[in-house]
């Protein structure tokens, strides 16, 4: 199941927020200077570059992009308590292999001092 809409934060969709809601023209800007700067093409994806599957499931927006160049497994996930939803998740790689991973380091943050 793949997605339609545009991701213009290039790591969650923007089209249901209102254009004038200040936090959204302040993450706009910021995703925008990002990209700028070539500073989210392993999150967000190259120029040009189509994910491999997108989806939604409890809030949650799910990218699939292609893999790594060096078979690095990649996990990005922001969002929270915001003033609009943006809970997102972009992955490079085997899902199951993301998966291993994501669980691995949910157990090493629950050791946090």
């Amino acid at each position: 199941m793949q997605r339609k809409e545009t991701y213009d934060m290039e790591t969650h969709q923007d089209s249901s927020h209102a254009p004038t809601d200040d936090f959204m023209r302040r993450l706009t800007t910021r995703a925008g200077e990002m990209v700028a700067r070539g500073e989210s093409q392993i999150t967000g994806g190259k120029p040009g570059e189509q994910p491999l599957a997108e989806w939604d499931y409890a809030g949650v927006g799910v990218r699939h992009l292609p893999d790594d160049e060096q078979g690095i497994i990649r996990i990005s996930i922001g969002g929270g308590d915001t003033p609009v939803p943006l809970d997102y998740c972009v992955i490079r790689g085997d899902i199951g292999k993301c998966i291993d991973l994501l669980r691995r380091a949910e157990r090493a943050l629950r050791k946090a001092p």
